[in-house]
């Protein structure tokens, strides 16, 4: 789901068209020390300023092994049999996997994995690489991902998903993560076929409830998770409005709720002013955190979150306003960092991992006359910080958020958690203001540890590593962070 009022995955289809000149990095990004796989880095020590602020801990937070995974739909993936596709799920150390992705779950055919006849023109037209559980299965072997099933409520039956589901057992997938149907609560006319089939959360509700008593009395392991609306923002969808409390009463028995908080960036927030534009750009990322924070508040206190889908919305094409620039991989940092804040949020999936919309993580052009000049499966912005963060995340089993001192200047804009697992902690933090901080760690951070740091300007295009500040070094007692930057610090 998309913040814009004309939101959703009609929005991520348009895009795929979008073209961007520009030239990234083609190293391969793997191994234990992820920047230093790519590019020789200097040894930078950490420099002690006058002023330097003080951090303490917070409480402690269980961290699912899946927490942190990717959409990647078929609309700009090939098939998982194609090993490139596998390097980027491993190399991005995908937790989950969601089949077959968001909108497209609601007109899919998972017999045929492909479209059924009746959807959109815009997916029937689109490359075809068929996605069958087969496929999934090949993913799931090479990754260890936890498959979240995306059932067709729309133009599918409860006979047909559960055979989905039971087929997917019989061929080794675990069946552990449903999510009953995609942004039904959408307004937009385009998708008509969600209001015909759905007037209200309520109607969806009780549809939903039948849905769950029959699937988990076939997998009793399996959490379930309705479809829930983001907050209405700026806009007022009234489709949107009640979505959540009609739904919830009618529905029982759900483990979960689905929230996608995309946040929205336009032209009225972009100037010549490059400390304006950040601040404005950080504003709507802060102020949609709220809105999410709100809405968590408004849920029962037992049901679990899963944000299936996020990212920015750059509402601009040639030139992209963020997309593919530094500020929006520092920021999808930041944000993933945010969710962690409540504990009720079980998982995260990336939108998208794979593609050329400017969403992805691995820039993919599967145009054959394409004269885009970047290189298919290379990082973008996004999915060089998501790397980084894939790697401090992978094999932890707690989080624990980093309170930065509230005199530091813009403070908000800061978000830094320790993950550990018993043998092992690291941290990760992202900055995404302009201030360059010394940051007293010693209490937080124990005997140090060896760092590495990416900082650049925050609407440079990623082209090269040249266009990064890449640094890499040993930090006790002081950590100076950079403006616009993601560091990550293996504890020792």
């Amino acid at each position: 789901m998309r913040i814009s009022p004309q939101a959703g995955e009609d929005e991520k289809y348009k895009k795929m068209s979008r073209r961007q000149a520009l030239q990234l990095c083609g190293a391969s990004i793997v191994g234990s020390s992820l920047l230093a796989a790519c590019w020789p880095l200097p040894e930078t020590p950490t420099t002690p300023g006058s002023a330097a602020y003080t951090a303490t801990l917070g409480a402690q937070r269980p961290l699912a092994p899946y927490f942190m995974g990717y959409n990647n739909v078929p609309l700009h993936s090939p098939a998982w049999s194609n090993p490139k596709v596998l390097k980027v799920a491993k190399q991005l150390k995908a937790g989950n996997i969601r089949y077959p992705g968001g909108t497209v779950a609601n007109y899919w055919d998972w017999q045929n994995g492909w479209f059924l006849p009746g959807a959109p023109r815009g997916f029937l037209n689109s490359p075809h690489g068929p996605y069958r559980l087969e496929d999934l299965l090949i993913a799931y072997k090479a990754t260890n991902a936890q498959p979240i099933y995306v059932l067709n409520m729309l133009t599918s039956d409860l006979d047909t998903q559960v055979a989905m589901l039971r087929a997917a057992q019989n061929l080794g997938l675990p069946v552990n993560m449903v999510e009953l149907g995609n942004e039904f609560y959408i307004g937009n006319p385009q998708w008509k076929d969600n209001q015909a089939k759905f007037p209200s959360g309520q109607d969806y509700g009780t549809m939903a409830a039948s849905w769950i008593k029959r699937i988990k009395q076939e997998f009793p392991q399996a959490k379930i998770a309705l479809v829930g609306s983001t907050p209405t923002g700026l806009f007022g969808d009234q489709r949107r409005k009640g979505w959540n409390d009609g739904m919830l009463q009618a529905a029982q028995g759900a483990d979960a709720i689905t929230i996608h908080p995309y946040v929205s960036v336009d032209d009225t927030m972009i100037s010549d002013d490059e400390t304006a534009s950040v601040g404005k750009v950080d504003d709507a990322v802060i102020s949609r955190w709220q809105d999410f924070e709100n809405l968590l508040q408004s849920l029962p206190a037992n049901m679990k979150v899963w944000v299936t889908e996020y990212n920015l919305i750059d509402n601009k094409q040639s030139p992209f306003l963020v997309f593919r620039k530094w500020l929006h991989g520092v920021l999808v940092s930041y944000m993933t960092l945010s969710y962690l804040s409540d504990k009720r949020t079980e998982l995260v999936s990336f939108y998208d991992m794979l593609g050329k919309t400017g969403n992805e993580t691995f820039f993919l052009d599967r145009s054959e006359s394409s004269d885009d000049p970047l290189d298919n499966y290379t990082p973008t912005a996004a999915g060089r910080t998501l790397l980084l963060l894939g790697d401090t995340l992978a094999g932890m089993s707690s989080a624990t958020p980093i309170i930065f001192d509230q005199s530091a200047p813009e403070v908000n804009r800061l978000a830094g958690w320790i993950f550990a697992n018993g043998a092992q902690r690291k941290a990760f933090i992202a900055n995404c203001s302009a201030n360059s901080l010394n940051w007293n760690v010693d209490k937080i951070f124990g005997q140090g540890g060896e760092y590495q740091q990416m900082s650049g300007q925050p609407f440079k295009i990623i082209t090269s590593q040249d266009d990064l500040t890449i640094t890499q070094g040993s930090v006790k007692g002081q950590l100076k962070i950079p403006g616009y930057s993601v560091t990550q610090v293996k504890l020792t």
